[in-house]
């Protein structure tokens, strides 16, 4: 009488044990079959299949919201579904990053508007977070950096593994609305612009394949000159390709109406390069 609960004890063994052999491989096989997928849909439609696709989120308290709807325009005119979002993310940030000050004290309003800054340029990407860097460092004004032995507002430094700001100007940016200067923005494009040469994931192939677009239609020598004779962008936008991008996101953010008149063509493909699709996530009350 006893076979009978031996058999069944070595089959649940063998099953249990099979799958935890044969599931590595079925993840992998799905997560490569999904990529694939998300590839082609992205080369057809200009978009990641999925951009928002949390299970739990992160909660901020009623202090860093209210820090949120003081400085950020954007993240007030969000639908409340994106708003949680929003929130998760510059949650996930605060936690992510290590926030360091130099010769200042870091404070929640800067934890939260720089990292509300970094949300809102990758709010239509979803690997947002950069592998690149790990510290974001504060100076409460122009600082010196060993770099390049000059003094810096801010600075995207690889080597070091950081992102940094002078807190003076950084908060200009976010205070001045309409001057198209915006410290936060333009040193956070540099990061994801060069964490994007470097990595296969879907959104960065979005931004690439958007960027030589963009690139394509700059280099038109017609686009060129009326772009140069416009004056519309300053000139350090002309210094070279990693910054040429990050002044076209300030004014994107920053200019977005006057941009999309002036250069229709431009704008389209930097709103294709960062998913910034602003009919489905921002509400028609503002």
């Amino acid at each position: 009488m006893n076979p009978l609960p031996i058999e069944h004890e070595l089959f649940l063994t063998d099953y249990i044990a099979m799958f935890v052999v044969v599931s590595p491989f079925v993840a992998i096989f799905f997560a490569f079959g999904f990529y694939v997928t998300e590839i082609v849909y992205l080369r057809n439609y200009k978009k990641p299949l999925i951009v928002f696709a949390n299970v739990n989120f992160l909660k901020l308290n009623d202090s860093r919201k209210h820090i949120l709807a003081a400085n950020f325009h954007f993240y007030n005119r969000l639908k409340p579904k994106y708003k949680r979002y929003f929130e998760h993310r510059v949650a996930k940030l605060i936690f992510h990053y290590n926030f360091e000050g130099r010769d200042i004290e870091v404070t929640e309003e800067m934890k939260v508007t720089i990292s509300a800054t970094y949300v809102m340029l990758t709010f239509g990407m979803r690997e947002y977070l950069n592998p690149l860097f790990k510290r974001i460092i504060i100076y409460p004004d122009i600082y010196y950096s060993s770099q390049n032995d000059n003094y810096h507002k801010g600075e995207f430094n690889p080597r070091m593994e950081c992102v940094v700001f002078s807190w003076k100007h950084f908060k200009e940016g976010i205070d001045i609305t309409n001057d198209n200067l915006n410290l936060g923005l333009h040193e956070f494009t540099h990061a994801f612009h060069i964490h994007s040469l470097k990595s296969e994931k879907s959104t960065s192939v979005l931004f690439n394949e958007s960027l030589q677009n963009l690139f394509r239609v700059v280099s038109k020598p017609e686009v060129k000159q009326r772009l140069i004779e416009s004056g519309f962008l300053r000139d350090y936008a002309y210094e070279n390709q990693f910054e040429f991008v990050a002044v076209l996101l300030e004014y994107f953010f920053e200019s977005p109406q006057e941009f999309k008149t002036k250069f229709p063509s431009i704008f389209l493909k930097v709103k294709n390069m960062i998913n910034y699709n602003e009919k489905y996530f921002v509400s028609s009350i503002v």
